[in-house]
């Protein structure tokens, strides 16, 4: 009896998240109405999404919030702590009283002790038109960009609640959509769409100060940096200095003096940029051109892109292509790295390919629909 009640109790104890394999947490944008999209004229619900993920199984929506999300920059406005004990989704827009959006500052905490049903534990303000966060992989601080007011915004975290400590401002509309924190938590990039900058920034306890400008490109959108911290991998829309002239382009730059290593034409408007959990490989997602709405005469002929590529030391090498949908925004690799995710914006789902190192395969019997947009989405070891 003693020991019964003993292994009820540890049981009782035990975070729900024990109970899943992977873990991602996926945000949903409803407040993109767009004609042409061959649905009714209102808004969708918000929400961000738990989802029990593997490279065995199907995925599945376990639990969800409406809590606001967005699919507007870079697929960086969502994070989550190692331990998935919370998630962070910053919102940059909100309906106006004249039912128009408008610019919105805001970032809910989320608590996920029961990823099947998660709570919103706090809201706070960060810079206008917060954007791309990224939190410490200790759960120290988060910073999140201010788009609208170009601001880089340092958030202390205590018993999962954010208390705002610090903020950089940037020169005027420098329009900075995303942010990365080196894994020890010492040094962080903010990529500057508006006026083709990364600003490197030194972190010492609760307080952010700017290192130095680099030039990567023009309008740097979304970005990773390598496990070691030495070479960061950027998108940029509108091309880099070493490629075709509008022409979008992936750069690798050394982060010790601010040098391109290398730059690859990738198609246009590449959104997310994601490596694996070992640091071996970076996905890319695409739009490739792709259209908005399905009513678009190219939308039958036009589709994203998922590109693999090997990372090496300040290079990096294309392995495998896959088609996907459109508008198409986040991605994530499996814990084992063996399965992706990425989501798909106007087909409103989030699809599955399975990655054996050499070939990308896609499982469309795994497919999960979504009610909303879906515009970003992160796993404890991914971003």
């Amino acid at each position: 009896m003693i020991l019964r009640t003993i292994l009820l109790t540890t049981a009782l104890v035990l975070t729900p998240v024990a109970a899943f394999a992977d873990l991602v947490i996926s945000g949903q944008d409803g407040k993109q109405v767009r004609a042409g999209d061959g649905l009714p004229m209102v808004p969708t619900p918000d929400s961000v999404a738990a989802i029990e993920f593997s490279s065995s199984k199907a995925p599945k929506v376990i639990g969800m919030l409406h809590v606001c999300a967005t699919q507007m920059g870079p697929p960086s406005a969502i994070a989550v702590a190692a331990d998935y004990s919370f998630a962070l989704s910053a919102c940059p827009q909100k309906f106006g009283a004249d039912g128009k959006l408008t610019a919105e500052s805001t970032v809910a905490v989320i608590g996920l002790d029961n990823p099947t049903k998660p709570q919103l534990l706090q809201t706070v303000q960060a810079g206008l038109g917060a954007t791309g966060i990224y939190l410490d992989k200790k759960a120290r601080f988060a910073l999140v960009t201010g788009v609208g007011d170009d601001s880089i915004t340092l958030f202390t975290i205590k018993d999962r609640q954010l208390t705002q400590a610090s903020q950089v401002k940037l020169e005027a509309k420098a329009e900075p959509r995303d942010v990365i924190i080196s894994r020890d938590g010492s040094t962080a990039y903010a990529l500057r769409f508006g006026d083709g900058k990364v600003t490197k920034l030194a972190i010492k306890g609760d307080q952010i100060s700017r290192v130095a400008d680099y030039s990567v490109g023009v309008q740097p959108d979304g970005g990773t940096l390598t496990h070691d911290g030495r070479y960061l991998i950027v998108n940029n829309f509108g091309g880099s200095p070493t490629t075709a002239k509008g022409s979008a382009a992936t750069t690798v730059t050394d982060t010790s003096n601010g040098k391109i290593t290398y730059a690859v034409e990738v198609g246009a408007l590449p959104e997310a940029a994601v490596l694996s959990p070992d640091g071996k490989y970076v996905a890319l997602v695409i739009g490739n051109g792709s259209a908005t709405v399905p009513n678009a005469p190219n939308f039958n002929s036009v589709f994203g892109k998922l590109s693999l590529f090997g990372v090496g030391k300040g290079t990096l090498t294309h392995i495998a292509d896959a088609q996907l949908g459109h508008a198409c925004q986040g991605a994530v690799f499996s814990d084992d790295g063996k399965r992706l995710l990425v989501q798909c914006s106007v087909e409103r789902d989030i699809r599955v390919f399975d990655f054996d190192g050499k070939a990308l395969t896609e499982r469309p019997e795994a497919v999960l629909k979504m009610v909303s947009r879906p515009g970003a989405m992160v796993t404890s070891k991914t971003r």
